[in-house]
């Protein structure tokens, strides 16, 4: 608003697959991404999960930022089940209380701080979206 433009949130633009590698491309205010784990704890594959329509999805064995606007997540095989899809921060983790939320460990490098000198750093918006 400042700047006179259009605010983006931190969110995929694509999600393709070859084999047993998805590729999610993000829109992002300020590059690079991020895995931040210091202010907010991992849920597991830091937030990402696989659905496939199957009752067993592929296991998540990885997850790595490989450009400054890319994550790669590597599963432990091809998905079978007939539609793919790629979720974030989706899943509400543990029992009730502190740290069961919803939530995701990615952002970006938005180096901004408020008006009161806090991180302004755009964390990703959850999503669940088809695997092209």
């Amino acid at each position: 608003m400042l700047e006179g433009r259009r605010w983006e949130p931190l969110r995929p633009l694509t999600i393709t697959r070859a084999g047993k590698v998805v590729t999610a491309k993000f829109l992002v205010p300020e590059p690079p991404l991020v895995l931040d784990t210091q202010k907010v704890s991992d849920p597991g594959n830091y937030g990402f999960e696989l659905v496939d329509g199957s009752a067993s999805p592929p296991a998540i064995t990885n997850v790595a930022i490989t450009a400054p606007d890319t994550v790669q997540i590597t599963l432990a095989a091809a998905p079978t089940g007939p539609s793919p899809r790629l979720r974030y921060a989706y899943r509400f983790h543990g029992c009730a209380g502190p740290g069961t939320t919803a939530r995701g460990n990615l952002r970006d490098s938005d180096a901004t701080p408020s008006q009161a000198g806090y991180d302004l750093a755009n964390w990703a918006v959850h999503f669940d979206e088809p695997v092209q």
